[in-house]
């Protein structure tokens, strides 16, 4: 059952007095910095260079302060960008940026990881200052449509922050919204406007406005835009994934509350907003009733507005981050109004808490979002590792779900695959290993990238002779899939069975595809000099 309210506060539970959390009753934190001052004071501070896009200009140049304390720890630089492709590339195009990215990151010894979708790419990378930029230039140089994205360069990391090896993934979406390329909405088709960061910081002062945070809830829990009193209402989907956030949309209360409204929108770097703008634009043409004044998103997301204002703005709390820095915050933000900002708590004592430490996710099978544990909390669960399985996050405990609803019909999507004169390829791709002969050689596709032997002869529920990962003849990467010699022709029926049931077969929330492979006239089985390993052959050294 999905719960009535939309908004983030939650409505007060029926024992916690009024302005006191669902969850916990404490009472909730005042707002502070910003939010009761006029918004010509909020926006003191503000370095409105740091608002502009690069996009089509040139990259900024290396500072020229930049520090080198340790030559042998030099700072990190890092980039964040994404860039979408329409039409979108097809099977052959989508390979040959994939090799090229991997190609150019290892030559410039450049780290990080992305996903490359025949949608596009995204990609969060470290390296030198200088390899950073080169990384930038080089995709310019290599396809001109990256001369209109927006790269978000940070200078002077600690060397620590910096990844280990360069992972690009190959997918189906950039965001995992359940709406692969042959049937997202067209973003040529959207009409959601870019807004600057300084642009977007006026619009909040407005009135019959209302503003989404896109991100997971876990995200919004502990940093959000607080937009002042008189202007734009705050909204969280309070998602738990970015596949529900359709379903979110379709709701008929959602609609209803952001009809005849200017509706803005945010996620972390601007990714999220795409999608989810480009969603609702078709959503509004599939249904006549569902209008408002205009969607608008801040050009480079959170990230760039904190830059903007380094003081804070009207951003309240922290931005919660994917890469080794796990959280931003206002450069010039004193620590302890950052401390009365906290409204999240942690999962077992109820403090006030806004760090996500350890690792800890909740119990739930069919959540597991990270949840909040206060350092206190977590030398009790060193104690008591039991513990872990009872810990929940706030979803769960006010008994929140979008999982069972339906994902919206999109009616008039325009079918950007078939833009690209692709859309029958990766059907074949997909039916290339079905409806073969019987086999004890199995394909097993759609495997995590971090995955053993062990995890699949669980998964499958079988011992097995042999398995190969399947790796691209020329570059050598491994996408995902791997060939598997099973036993006995029974048992390799039972698995491409279990497979095709309701259920599949799954490793984590992956459901793998698993179909009979039998070998080709003359190929040789198993594969001369053949030599088994545990894990797939990803390369963990970017100047491999």
């Amino acid at each position: 059952q999905v719960p009535g309210s939309l908004l983030l506060p939650s409505p007060p539970s029926a024992t916690a007095p009024a302005g006191s959390c669902a969850v916990t009753g404490r009472p909730r934190r005042a707002m502070v910095a910003g939010w009761e001052v006029s918004l010509k004071e909020s926006m003191k501070g503000m370095v409105k260079e740091n608002a502009r896009s690069v996009a089509k200009r040139p990259l900024p140049p290396i500072p020229a302060d930049l520090r080198v304390d340790d030559p042998w720890k030099p700072p990190i630089t890092l980039c964040l960008f994404y860039q979408y492709i329409e039409p979108a590339w097809t099977p052959k195009q989508h390979r040959a940026a994939l090799a090229f990215v991997h190609d150019l990151g290892r030559k410039l010894h450049v780290t990080g990881r992305g996903r490359c979708a025949e949608e596009g790419l995204n990609c969060t990378l470290t390296g030198s200052a200088e390899g950073i930029r080169e990384m930038a230039q080089g995709l310019r140089d290599w396809d001109p449509i990256f001369n209109e994205t927006d790269f978000k360069l940070t200078d002077g990391l600690d060397n620590r922050k910096k990844f280990k090896s360069l992972t690009i993934q190959k997918k189906s979406e950039l965001v995992a919204y359940g709406l692969p390329v042959s049937m997202a909405p067209s973003l040529k088709a959207n009409e959601t406007k870019h807004l600057e960061a300084d642009e977007y910081h006026k619009m909040m002062a407005q009135p019959d406005t209302v503003i989404i945070d896109v991100r997971n809830h876990y995200e919004a829990q502990i940093g959000h835009f607080q937009p002042p009193p008189g202007g734009a209402e705050f909204i969280d989907p309070k998602v738990r994934n970015s596949h529900e956030l359709p379903k979110w949309l379709a709701l008929e209360e959602t609609q209803e509350k952001l009809r005849g409204k200017k509706v803005m929108m945010y996620c972390t770097g601007g990714i999220r907003c795409e999608r989810f703008s480009a969603l609702m634009s078709q959503m509004k043409q599939d249904n006549p009733e569902f209008q408002t004044e205009g969607e608008y998103m801040v050009r480079g997301g959170v990230e760039r507005y904190m830059k903007t204002f380094p003081q804070g703005g009207f951003w309240k709390g922290k931005n919660f981050l994917f890469d080794k820095r796990q959280e931003q915050i206002p450069e010039n933000k004193p620590r302890e109004e950052l401390e009365k900002e906290v409204e999240s708590c942690c999962c077992m004592c109820k403090k006030p808490c806004g760090v996500y430490r350890g690792g800890f996710k909740c119990s739930v099978k069919a959540c597991m979002v990270p949840t909040i544990v206060c350092a206190t909390c977590r030398t009790t669960l060193d104690a008591e590792p039991e513990a872990v399985k009872k810990l929940e996050c706030p979803l769960c405990e006010e008994g929140w779900t979008l999982r069972e609803l339906e994902a919206p019909k999109l009616h008039r999507a325009v079918k950007r695959k078939a833009e690209s004169q692709g859309g029958t390829v990766s059907k074949r791709n997909r039916e290339k290993h079905q409806n073969k002969a019987p086999s004890t050689r199995l394909f097993v596709g759609n495997l995590p990238f971090v995955v053993d032997a062990s995890a699949i002869r669980e998964a499958l529920g079988k011992s097995f002779k042999l398995l190969q990962w399947i790796t691209d003849q020329k570059t050598g990467v491994w996408y995902g899939n791997a060939f598997v010699e099973l036993r006995s022709l029974k048992e390799a029926s039972e698995a491409v069975e279990g497979a095709g049931s309701a259920d599949g077969t799954r490793i984590g929330k992956r459901r793998l595809r698993v179909n009979f492979a039998p070998p080709k006239d003359g190929e040789t089985w198993p594969p001369k000099g053949h030599v088994p390993h545990d894990r797939p052959p990803i390369p963990t050294d970017p100047g491999v």
